[in-house]
Parts: structure tokens; sequence; C-alpha cells
């Protein structure tokens, strides 16, 4: 829980009041510390104190409760579910047991895969995502102990979720929620839970947003879960990419053109709003928005006073401080918060983000319940052009290809971008493909080029780039557009094959052997 008396404490309280015997005084009071303790992310001192608990009050309804919220805390939902109903007879113990019992449904099936610092579960199907997930978070934990001074006191359990439904089960949130806003991913009850990229319509930037939620965990973990949800966001935002770039500002062209349009038209997102979660937002625009509000924000203090600064607000917040407070005296000048707003207007009006006629913002959406039950890649076909006649194109020189037709294909394409409005990234990866099916590679480079760019959570652009590059003879330039296809969509076999290809042209070395095979595995096991 982020705010206020947690569901756990409020349980201990009712059962303490319900019984009133005065010679369970001592275990009340010990069970709440506890309890409490872990809902502070202090995870060590509640582990001591309830294995003193347990020495001392064994076997009664709230040390079981208590180790019961320890294990679902711990990602043990069996031993959780177990003593939860152990304790039953004697606490009201139905909200945390409908919880637990919920995410170890989530998980029926799944895979496990351990790291130095998590633990991660996944469906099978979903198998290739492991090792990258556990590098990924690896290289951010690294950053985020340099960055913010945190380090894993246990091991941190990561779910990968099937469907929108299993997202909501496990984090209170409804199905609605999560679809409205395109919710893909969670840090909440000492755990990092995640939407698989099969779910959403275009895949999404999951290693992205599994650094995101990491960073979640260390700000909850180092101010004790003291932080509101805007600067947490901000925060998170702000240091999501730094398992594989330095600290800064990055906003993607759709953040910028949101952020853009909201200055505008003065109608951003109040930090007040973005509480009790960005998920309550009422559209995934809004929460995007939000996003971009937030991480200028903390790219403001950042460029005010580095690192340090970052580390100073989350001291001053766990010993207390109210977060604005502490943002606006780690920023300087008076320390008043009326001059950090002031300066963090004219920092987001001096980036000169502009608005793109014609663009369409991208924000994560859910494929449609049949596809997403049907277990099936992303595929580039689901997005559609919207504007009349670009779908008549499309399917024309889809028709073409299929027929080997490929010079007639690509006539139809080029006049379907010329009116696809936003989906013209789609005939620009069109174009790519029959022109690399014509042997023209620097063709298909020109093709995809803008819509990497305007594009860059679109995981087909990269991917035609890279086999574009390596057609080239380029295997090392084709690697980072082909890794940042995978970053986006790792279930389609092309990257991994192009992958696996491409390593075979580095020189040799362990490293790149390494992931040789590790590509050569994935596009085997993906059916190529």
């Amino acid at each position: 829980m982020k705010r206020g008396v947690s569901l756990a404490v409020m349980v201990l309280a009712l059962a303490a009041t319900i019984s009133g015997v005065a010679d369970e005084v001592i275990n009340v009071e010990e069970s709440e510390t506890v309890v409490r303790l872990y809902d502070q992310w202090r995870f060590q001192d509640a582990d001591r104190m309830l294995a003193e608990l347990e020495k001392t009050h064994p076997g009664e309804a709230r040390t079981l409760y208590a180790r019961g919220y320890e294990r679902f805390l711990s990602g043990d939902y069996p031993a959780a579910v177990a003593k939860l109903k152990a304790a039953e007879a004697g606490m009201p113990v139905k909200e945390l047991l409908l919880l637990a019992e919920g995410a170890q449904k989530s998980i029926e099936g799944h895979q496990e895969r351990r790291s130095a610092h998590f633990v991660i579960r996944f469906p099978p199907e979903d198998a290739v995502m492991a090792d990258y997930a556990l590098d990924a978070l690896e290289a951010a934990a690294a950053a985020l102990q340099n960055d913010l001074g945190f380090v894993p006191t246990r091991p941190i359990p990561v779910d990968i979720l099937r469907s929108p439904a299993d997202l909501a089960l496990v984090t209170a949130l409804s199905t609605d929620e999560v679809e409205r806003t395109g919710t893909i991913a969670v840090s909440k009850w000492g755990r990092i839970m995640l939407s698989t990229p099969r779910a959403m319509r275009l895949g999404y930037a999951w290693l992205d947003s599994l650094s995101h939620e990491l960073v979640h965990y260390a700000v909850a973990s180092v101010t004790h879960d003291r932080t509101p949800v805007w600067l947490q966001e901000g925060l998170a935002k702000f240091l999501e990419h730094r398992w594989r770039d330095p600290p800064g500002l990055a906003l993607t062209p759709s953040l910028q053109h949101l952020l853009a349009k909201g200055l505008a038209t003065h109608k951003l997102i109040s930090f007040d709003a973005m509480h009790p979660s960005m998920a309550k937002l009422p559209r995934a625009e809004d929460a995007s928005l939000a996003f971009a509000e937030v991480t200028t924000a903390i790219a403001l203090l950042f460029t005010s006073g580095g690192m340090p600064a970052l580390r100073n607000v989350l001291s001053m917040i766990a010993l207390g401080a109210d977060a604005r407070m502490a943002v606006a005296r780690a920023y300087g000048g008076s320390g008043t918060w009326a001059e950090f707003e002031k300066a963090w207007r004219a920092f987001m009006t001096a980036q000169h983000y502009k608005v793109i006629p014609g663009f369409e913002a991208l924000s994560p959406k859910y494929r449609k319940s049949g596809a997403v039950a049907a277990r099936r890649a992303p595929v580039e076909d689901e997005a559609t052009p919207e504007r009349a006649g670009a779908e008549r194109f499309l399917r024309l020189g889809n028709m073409l290809l299929q027929r080997g037709r490929v010079r007639a294909a690509s006539a139809e394409y080029e006049k379907g971008a010329k009116g696809a409005g936003p989906a013209y990234w789609l005939f620009s990866v069109k174009l790519g493909r029959s022109y690399l099916a014509m042997g023209l590679a620097d063709r298909a480079l020109q093709a995809v080029a803008s819509a990497q760019a305007l594009y860059p959570e679109v995981p087909w652009p990269h991917l035609i780039a890279g086999e574009a590059l390596l057609a080239k003879g380029d295997a090392a330039g084709a690697v980072a557009p082909l890794l940042a296809s995978l970053a986006a969509n790792p279930f389609d076999p092309s990257v991994h094959c192009s992958l696996a290809e491409a390593y075979k042209k580095l020189p040799f070395d362990a490293a790149t052997t390494n992931k040789r095979q590790r590509a050569e595995r994935d596009c085997r096991a993906l059916g190529r």
C-alpha cells in the first residue's frame, strides 16, 4: 500500500478489538509492528522481529497472519495461503487471502529462473524473455546502487502475467482501469508484476518497464514507502533506461508531442490528480501526459544538482519530510515549492517540444480478448490505417506481396503511405519488407528511418533496419536495432535469427559467443 494504514495492519487492529484479551496485548503490539515494518519495506528488521515472535507466540493467529503476510510479500503464494487459512479462525483474513489466492492463480504453471537478486516467474510460452529480463534487471540494480544507494536485501520476485485480468487480480485494480490506461506493470507488495508483451497490440518497451518498476522498488525501500505517486513516477520514468544508458531526460516523441499539446492548451495533469495511481486517470493519454510532466520535474532537479540532489530528496523523505518541501530544498534558491514549480514550467517550455501535425501519440493498448487468450505474438497488421482509402492500398499490397509480386506490392504501399496518417509507420514497414525482398537494402533503411525516429517503441521498423544492415554486410551496426526490436517484442523469431546471424559475423570472444548461442536457441524455440 502506498499511503495510510495498510490492509494487514488494519486486520490486526480489528482482531485485537474483537478479542479484547489482556494477555494477548504483547502479541498484538509485536505483530502489528512486524507488519508495519514490512509495509515500510524494512524487510530485514521485520524478518528478525517475526522470527522472535514465532519463538514467543508460536501457532497463534496473529503470528500465523504475520508469517502469511511475509510469505505473500516474498512471492511464496502457496505458503501465504496456507498460513492465512491457518490464521482464519482468529483473524479477519478475507481480503489478504483473496489477494494471495489471486496471485497464486495468476502464475499457475509458470516456470522460474533466478539471478543474483531476482526470481522471475513466466508463462512457458514466454521463456525467451527470462534471460534478457534478468540481465536488464541486474544491470539496473547495479546502476541504482550507484545512483540512489539501493541494494536489494532479499530476492525480488518478478511475475510475468498473461492478461490484463491477471494484472488486475494481483494489484487490486479493476480490469477496466488496467485496460483503459494501458497499465502494464506494477511494483507493489514487495514484488514486480508485468503484463507480457504478448498481451499488447504492438508489444511495448518491456525491458524499460521492468527497470521502471525496479526504480519504484528502490525508492520505496530507501524512503520506507513514504514517497508520493507523482515523485515515484517521475523518478521511475527518469531512471528507467539506466540499465542501458546514462541518466538524462529522454522522452519519446509520443511523450514530447503530448507535453507540447498540454502546454499549448494549458491542460496539464495536476500532481494531486495522479494520486493514488496513474491507473486511476480517465484515459491512457492522460497517464502518458502525466508521465511526461513528472519526468521533466525530475530532469530539472537532476540538471540543478545531479544525482546527489535526487538522493538528498529521498533522504529527507525517509526522515519524514514532505515531498514537495524536500524537492524545493534540494533544488535550491529560496527553497519554496512555488519557486520550484515556476522553474519547472519554464524548464518544460524551454525544451521546445512541438505538437506534430497528424501524429498519433502511442500509448500501450491491450489486444482484443481473443488475441490475448490465443497467446499469439504481436503482429504489425493489428495496426490499421484510419484514413479513408489507405486501408485499401494496404490490403491490395499485402495480397500482391503474398503472391510474390513484390514490385507491384511496393507501388501500392507507396500510394498508401501518402494518405495513411498516424499509421504511416505501418506502410514504412511494408515498404521496407518489399525493398528487402527486392535486394534494395538502402531503400529499406530509408523507408523505416522516419518511423524509427518517431515511433521508437514500435518493434518492426527496428527489425527491418537490422535486417537491412545485415544485408549490407554491417553486422555490428545491425545488433542495436535488432535488440531495440527485441526490447519491444521478444516473440518474433526473425529478431533472434537475425541476431544469431549478426553475432556469427562479429569478432570472436566469449561474450559474443554466449549471445550468439542464446539467439540461436531462441530462434529454434520460436520456430525458425
